[in-house]
Order: C-alpha cells, then structure tokens, then sequence
C-alpha cells in the first residue's frame, strides 16, 4: 500500500477549494430537525396523561440518540475537509471518523426497525404474524452484529483502513462489494416487510374508505426508506472505490436520508389520533360519526383479532372520568331480564382511537 503523492484533483464541474458541505448537512439536518419533533411529540402524548412507555418507544429514542451523534460525526468530517475539491483530509483524523461514522449508522438503522417491529407486535396475537415479526427482529440484531464487526475488522491492523500499514491484511473489495449487496437487500427487504405488514389488517377496518387509505398511508411511510436504500444500492454498484466529495455528499444524504425518514415514520402513525383530536376541538375538523358510531365495539368488531387488538393497545391511551384519568373503564349493562351483563370495556374504543384518531 503506498502513500498518496498529492492532493487529488477536482471532480468534474468543481474547481480547487470548492466546498460540498452544506448540501448534505443542511438536508439531512432538516430531516433530523423533524425528526426530533416528531420523536418528541409522540414521547409527550404516550407519557401523559398516564406513563405508556413501551420497549418501541426506549428503542426509538436510542435510535434518535445514535442518529444524533452520527450526524455530528458527520459535520466533524465536513469540517476536517471531507466536501473539499482537490484537498486530502488528514487520513488520520478522518479515518476513525468515517469507522464510527459506519458502525453509528449500521446501529442507527437497525434499531428503528426493531422499534417498528416491536410496535407492530402489538397489533395481533396470531402466531404467523409474532413469528414473522419476531423473525424481523432478528434479522436486525443480526444484521447489526454482522455490520459492526465488518467495518471494524476490514483491515486488520484497522488502520490499515485509512493509512498506509505494514503487514496490514484487508478484505478484498470483491468480496466486501458481495457483503454491501447482501446486506443491502436485506435492508430493502425488511423495510418492504415492515411497511407492507400492516396493511393485512387495515383492510379489515370498519372506516370509510379515505381513512383507511390515510392510515395505510401512514403505516407504509417506511417505503420512502426503502426507495433510498436502493438508491443507495445503486450508488454502491457504480462508484464503490471512487470516493470523492461528490461522492461522499451523495453517499453522506443518502445514509442520513435512511435514518432520519426511518425515525419519521416509526413515529408518525402514533400521532395521528392526537393530531385528529386537536383538530376536532380545534373546530378544523367535524366527526361525522359522532352520531352513529358512538358504540364501543363498533369499530373491533369488524377488526380481525380485535380483541387482542384491545388488550395489547390499551395503554396506548386513556379515558377520562370526572376528575381522574383511569386506563381501563367499565359499564354494566342490563340484560332483558333484569340482571347484570359481563362488564363492557369502554376501552374498546381507546384502540379504536389510537389507530384511527377518530373520536368516541
């Protein structure tokens, strides 16, 4: 391996000195700025007025820490020259840098989509879909354990990555292109499963046709991600090796793209009954049901598994009751001949609102 004799030259287009940072740092901040509102407000409305903080919601906002910090790692190899025609960062400062920057990534990704499958998991308890989104989770965990350790032993020593190293012993980029596309089908993959799934029990919802294509919608946002990972594929198939600012501002918006639509969408479906419910006491919005779908167990009943549906979302959300604010609520209900019936569980409805926002 030897040494570079000098600077490389401008890309096409640029002249000495150009600088491509605030393209990607400006973009993907956008999408991390929205991100961390979104992260923000769905933390707000699942801990009042009752605590609901779940294993996805924990997992997500890690995912929005690591996301964070790889975002500014990512300013900090800007700011050492990573975007700067005809200039040769210190490889001994941007080397470490570009490492953690991968292994943040890797972890970053994994762990929204370990988010999203464990709030999938609530939905139903049919043994096919625990199995398939078990299945996800796993997929992730080894998919992160396989990341990690492929951008940490690609050179061994490891600074064989960004210097030259004597006896330094490297994967062949051959056979790392083969982990690149493996790995990024499977990402395709699991977002593809993650954004699909969901709409196997939306078509079984008792709602008017434009809410459930709203809440499909919302639901399958995921598919965004998965259009820039294969974007990204195709960025890996035709310049891996030829790194260069342009380059790298593609490869660096693309990487940031991934995880700040992932943290977007695995937050924005569980907003949607609070945003449904401010604009009804906003006056934005008339519940046209209020009339005729008051009935608890008029919206599960047409859903498939709804009473698993009720058991595992009920914390999801809260009824109020005069001055206090319970999870679970009851009413009796008399039978024609005078006796009392099983208790209803009022908060039938509760599921019913956190998926749909409709108010009840």
């Amino acid at each position: 391996m030897s040494a570079p004799k000098g600077p490389p030259p401008p890309e096409p287009g640029y002249r000495v000195g150009d600088k491509l940072d605030a393209i990607p740092l400006a973009t993907v901040g956008t999408l991390l700025g929205i991100a961390t509102i979104t992260t923000a407000l769905r933390i707000y409305w699942r801990a009042r007025p009752t605590w609901r903080i779940g294993a996805d919601d924990y997992t997500l906002i890690f995912a929005w820490v690591v996301t964070v910090v790889w975002y500014g790692i990512d300013a900090a190899m800007y700011h050492y020259g990573r975007g700067t025609q005809g200039f040769a960062p210190d490889p001994w400062t941007m080397g470490p840098l570009i490492v953690a920057d991968g292994v943040l990534w890797v972890w970053g990704l994994n762990v929204i989509r370990i988010s999203v499958a464990l709030m999938l998991l609530r939905l139903k308890d049919s043994l096919p879909w625990k199995c398939t989104l078990w299945t996800i989770i796993g997929v992730q965990v080894c998919m992160l354990i396989v990341g990690t350790t492929m951008h940490l032993v690609m050179c061994q020593p490891i600074s064989g990555r960004w210097a030259p190293t004597p006896l330094a012993k490297c994967i062949p980029t051959a056979n790392f292109m083969i982990y690149g596309y493996v790995y990024s089908g499977f990402t395709i993959a699991s977002d593809l499963i993650l954004s699909l799934l969901p709409l196997t029990f939306i078509r079984s919802l008792h709602r008017p046709l434009h809410e459930k294509v709203l809440i499909g919608c919302l639901m399958a946002a995921g598919l965004a991600a998965t259009g820039v990972a294969v974007a990204r594929l195709f960025l890996i198939m035709g310049y891996l090796g030829k790194a260069g600012p342009g380059i790298n501002m593609l490869s660096d918006i693309l990487w940031g793209f991934e995880l700040t639509i992932g943290i977007l969408t695995a937050s924005i479906p569980t907003l949607k009954a609070p945003i449904h419910r401010l604009l009804l006491d906003w006056g934005i919005m008339h519940d046209k049901t209020a009339t005729t779908d008051r009935s608890p167990e008029s919206f599960l009943d047409q859903l498939t598994h709804g009473s698993h549906f009720t058991r595992q979302m009920r914390q999801w959300d809260t009824i109020k009751d005069g001055d206090s604010n319970r999870p679970f609520m009851y009413s009796t209900a008399k039978k024609s001949d005078g006796s009392s019936s099983a208790e209803t569980r009022i908060n039938d409805s509760v599921a019913a609102r956190e998926v749909t926002g409709s108010a009840v």
